[in-house]
């Protein structure tokens, strides 16, 4: 807990003129307050003010302002705790030059500006590696499967998208190729390789690295590359944060293949040749107890680490070297070793017998499954998930933390999408207020529910068994459809569960939604009167066909078909309740039954250069429209797309559909 008086302390005496300068906020002073470019959207005309007399800031543009803890957690990105930690005793107390924050080299080589540029193509290129699944394909096959360190490490993808998105005039250009993301001659200077931003220790990006994807990059080329000119950066500096033992790896590859085990206490380097002196004062400056080097098993590799070791232990640090087969790296050790992370381990503990933190067996969690989800408990904190829906890109789940103190119980309950970086991070913040725990914890904890959701399946389900037709089913599917009394068959499910006469229109109606498989599906109208039994003919046709393959809206607005994902409604039923639900959305539903596909353009902002930009979205058909009405006059454009079917509502039907004990009363009175 951070004392209120320290707090109160700091917004009055942390100075924000001198602090939005020292971060590169060029200021003018207008009247009684000063004026720049906001750092925090693309601003062209200065909208970001700050007013010394409440030493507050706001931009005008974008909306953001507050104090100057406000303005380090939005500029650094960092939570609240670690921004009252780095205003303490900072030097911005006043505005005089000599007092204000030394910018890091890098930082005095990037303006505030090519800075944010540079964090956009981080960004844009991971957008692409979202997109384009060449990238991930290339991890995966390196043994590197886990979603959550795609999002947490920003990997990204170059892959030639990069000049497409850009504005077509402007600086941008020139910008990126002082910058090295464009070469001299405009060309994409990571093109054809799977991207790592790199970040100096403060959080901000200094770099990228980028792996070769050979089917992409051919010829007498570098597996391996950088931004021009000298290395900046590091790659999971977090971990140092918070573990006293490291694992120093070769590469960023080794050491994603280690943090994809569960193994997050590890560093990486950029080849033998690649520790730097920021890797050293990283290690010195959160006092890592000891480093464990873990380098290729062959000669480059082996002289690295004893290089690499004498630098660390003449700056005071303990080291040991972990031995992998010969001829191994680590990426190799795990694709090939049977229960790799067990065997790593071990290697670890051999290479410090006598102290390897390592290999502590880690705290066991207590786990009960429940109807709704799972609860976990770990060191007395105590955790409810609930509501787990998960698909190729999210899994969300609400999370319910819960403190027992004596008779009264604090809870802190949220929804995150586990998949989300910054959702797991807002859950985080929010447990460590709840748990008063240190964020490392929490954030171990957060990563065992992840894994635990991921695996969850409903009691009643158990796991998912991949079900094969037999050849005797195969055998009496294919009789079904050669059988020349199929119809009668089919009419005699419906008896069977409980829908009797109405047999064309029962017939018509399943036809049409089978017919959702073809080409040029038949779409269905129900016209009748109210209460006269369409929702039971439609919703009964709906129960003899794969939940999966319709969906169902009791109203739909203007352009809501236009926003869906692009195959989710192909080859499915789109079932509406009734024709007055629809709206504007009439329009779009002849479009995608006649083209197949409709398409919408949309403003939307440039992920480089945060300009507006058109943007489109297609969905894909074909699909089965089935619609209940009660109106008489239906237009022609959209009638002419319609079987129109009735409900047959004379006493005859209604004698044959009403309840055998009920037929020895007359009907009418």
């Amino acid at each position: 807990m951070i004392e209120k008086e320290k707090i109160e302390s700091i917004k009055t005496n942390v100075e924000m003129v001198a602090l939005a300068e020292a971060k590169g906020v060029k200021l003018h002073k207008t009247g009684q307050s000063y004026f720049g470019l906001c750092p925090f959207h693309h601003d062209k005309n200065p909208s970001f003010s700050v007013t010394p007399s409440r030493n507050e800031w706001h931009c005008f543009g974008c909306g953001k302002g507050g104090d100057v803890i406000r303005f380090v957690e939005l500029f650094d990105q960092v939570d609240f705790k670690e921004a009252v930690k780095r205003l303490s005793g900072n030097g911005f107390k006043t505005a005089k030059k000599s007092a204000r924050k030394k910018p890091s080299k890098k930082q005095a080589g990037l303006s505030a500006r090519l800075l944010k540029l540079l964090k956009r193509v981080i960004e844009f290129y991971h957008t692409a590696f979202c997109e384009d699944p060449r990238a991930r394909q290339y991890l995966n096959q390196r043994g590197i499967t886990d979603n959550t360190i795609f999002s947490d490490f920003n990997i990204g993808f170059a892959n030639d998208t990069l000049l497409n998105a850009l504005p077509g005039e402007g600086d941008v250009y020139e910008q990126l190729k002082q910058i090295g993301v464009l070469t001299s001659k405009g060309n994409e200077h990571f093109y054809g390789y799977v991207t790592f931003p790199l970040y100096d220790m403060q959080g901000n990006p200094a770099g990228i690295y980028g792996r070769r994807l050979d089917e992409m990059v051919t010829g007498n080329v570098s597996d391996h590359l950088y931004l021009p000119g000298a290395r900046y950066g590091l790659f999971n500096r977090q971990a140092v944060k918070s573990h006293k033992q490291i694992i120093l790896t070769e590469s960023i590859i080794d050491s994603i293949t280690l943090i994809n085990a569960g193994i997050k206490n590890t560093l990486a380097c950029y080849g033998t040749n690649g520790f730097t002196a920021e890797h050293l004062k990283l290690l010195k400056h959160y006092e890592v107890a000891a480093v464990y080097i873990c380098f290729d098993a062959d000669d480059a590799g082996k002289q690295a680490t004893q290089s690499v070791s004498a630098s660390l232990q003449a700056e005071g640090l303990r080291t040991h070297c972990v031995n992998l087969p010969a001829g191994c790296d680590i990426n190799d050790f795990f694709l090939s070793t049977p229960k790799a992370p067990d065997h790593f381990k071990d290697l670890v503990h051999q290479a410090n017998p006598a102290d390897s933190g390592i290999r502590k067996e880690e705290q066991k969690a207590q786990l009960v499954k429940t109807d709704y989800g799972f609860i976990m408990t770990i060191a007395g904190r105590k955790y409810e998930v609930r509501g787990i829906l998960r698909n190729d890109s999210k899994l969300k789940a609400t999370v319910k933390g819960i403190v027992m103190e004596k008779s009264k119980r604090r809870l802190h309950v949220d929804t995150v999408d586990f998949y989300s970086a910054r959702s797991r991070a807002y859950l985080i913040k929010g447990l460590c207020d709840l748990f008063a725990t240190d964020k490392n914890a929490i954030a171990e904890d957060v990563q065992r529910l992840l894994e635990l959701a991921e695996d969850y399946r409903p009691p009643e389900q158990g796991p998912e068994k991949k079900e094969s037709m037999t050849a005797a089913d195969k055998a009496k599917a294919l009789a079904f459809l050669k059988n020349p009394d199929m119809f009668e068959e089919i009419l005699s499910d419906f008896e069977t569960i409980g829908y009797t006469g109405e047999q064309m229109n029962k017939l018509l109606c399943y036809i049409a939604a089978v017919s959702r498989k073809m080409e040029a599906p038949l779409s269905v109208m129900i016209q009748s009167r109210s209460a006269a039994g369409k929702s039971y003919l439609q919703d009964t046709v709906l129960s003899m066909v794969p939940e999966d393959v319709f969906i169902k809206y009791t109203r739909l607005t203007d352009q809501a078909l236009f926003y869906k994902d692009k195959d989710s409604l192909k080859h499915k039923i789109l079932a509406i309740e009734e024709l007055d639900g629809m709206n504007g959305a009439v329009y779009s539903i002849r479009s995608i039954q006649s083209s197949k596909k409709i398409t919408i353009a949309y403003t939307g902002k440039d992920p480089v250069s945060g300009e507006l930009k058109t943007q489109d979205n297609t969905v894909e058909g074909p699909l089965m429209v089935f619609i209940t009405t009660t109106q008489v006059d239906i237009d022609g454009e959209t009638a002419s797309r319609f079987v129109f079917i009735s409900i047959d509502e004379s006493e005859e039907m209604t004698q044959k559909s009403w309840p055998s004990s009920a037929k020895a009363r007359p009907w009418k009175e």
